[in-house]
């Protein structure tokens, strides 16, 4: 077995592009069609900035790293095997292979994320001579492009944008997982209308967060007292406390204040349906008021479920472009017949506090 030559990554000067900048919803559906053609360089650079700057988004990714690192890994032989002391052999083998990997739940982790921006790639580096895969070196999503949806994979090296035609890879050298969808997609447009909203709040207070104040003065008087008392008022709104003459009234104006503004009950919306696609339930923060143990119990099983969908999907990536190989390499021309797998049965991290 050969050693692997490591993909290098420059892409420095996208250090110095923030894609947050005057993004628009006509630029975010650029980015997609972009992606959809297979240059992803921008849209990715886009999407990891957007998981960084929601405080939202960011408790959901962090909920579904914590439970899939809460996860046992072992190496089982399948249920029925055809030669149980092959079957044993083969198990023993692969600990041991995966015992060598110096960042095992790192990889495992990075591929489980996959489901947010629709794909994930590890790399073998292997120990000197090619003996043995010491570690799954996560490479990041701005660096692959492909030709089309399901064009072959190929690498960026310097992600420079609108490619969708890079490097060849030799595809036996990494570990793939492919979502079928891509949340990062559905989630950009939320995360847009939802600091747009914020925005427009905050718009809001400024202008109606504090009612306009007017002072009335006593009828008769001269242009020069009115300048006297104009000073006065200005005083009095400053520290809150003073004389008037008699005979002077204070109105309160809201203005456009009045009402309900609808901007929390439009960012509670989009905060349930960030929180519904990331977690399949309701956080604790989200939960509907009044909702007890039989709801509470409802959304951490979603959540389970969510959570195993991910320790299944990573654990068929590895058994595919992990232990495959290497049993191949090992057990030439035998059956495979024992792999990598997560097990969820000591799961503590819980959805709901």
């Amino acid at each position: 077995m050969a050693l692997t030559v490591y993909t290098s990554k420059d892409n420095a000067w996208r250090e110095y592009v923030n894609p947050l900048r005057g993004m628009t919803l006509e630029r975010i559906v650029s980015l997609i069609e972009q992606g959809e053609r297979g240059a992803f360089a921008d849209l990715q650079w886009f999407y990891q900035a957007m998981e960084r700057s929601d405080a939202l988004i960011a408790t959901v990714l962090m909920r579904r790293r914590a439970a899939l690192l809460a996860c046992q890994w072992d190496v089982q032989p399948e249920e029925s095997p055809t030669d149980t002391v092959l079957a044993c052999e083969q198990a023993a083998f692969l600990r041991d292979q995966y015992d060598r990997v110096e960042n095992l739940r790192e990889a495992v982790a990075f591929l489980a994320s996959a489901t947010f921006p629709g794909f994930a790639h590890v790399e073998k580096h292997y120990a000197e001579g090619g003996r043995g895969i010491v570690r799954l070196e996560p490479v990041e999503q701005w660096f692959w492009c492909r030709s089309g949806m399901f064009g072959e994979w190929s690498y960026n090296r310097d992600a420079r944008s609108g490619v969708d035609e890079g490097e060849k890879i030799e595809r036996a050298n990494f570990a793939i997982v492919e979502s079928p969808i891509a949340l990062d997609r559905i989630l950009a447009v939320q995360y847009f209308r939802r600091n747009l909203a914020l925005r427009d709040w905050s718009s809001f207070l400024d202008v109606y967060g504090i009612p306009s104040m007017f002072f009335i003065g006593p009828p008769g008087v001269t242009d020069e007292k009115e300048k006297q008392y104009l000073a006065i008022a200005q005083d009095l709104v400053k520290d809150g406390h003073g004389y008037l003459p008699n005979g002077t009234d204070v109105k309160y104006v809201n203005g456009g204040g009045t009402g309900k503004p609808p901007f929390r009950d439009h960012l509670d919306y989009l905060d349930r349906q960030i929180t519904l696609l990331g977690t399949g339930g309701l956080l604790t923060m989200l939960t509907e008021s009044g909702s007890g143990t039989l709801a509470g119990s409802a959304h951490q099983e979603a959540f389970n479920q969510v959570a195993k969908a991910d320790s299944v999907m990573v654990s068929e990536t590895l058994r595919r472009d992990f232990d495959k190989p290497l049993l191949a390499a090992a057990f030439p021309g035998w059956p495979v017949e024992a792999g990598f797998e997560l097990s969820m049965e000591e799961m503590a991290v819980s959805v709901i506090g």
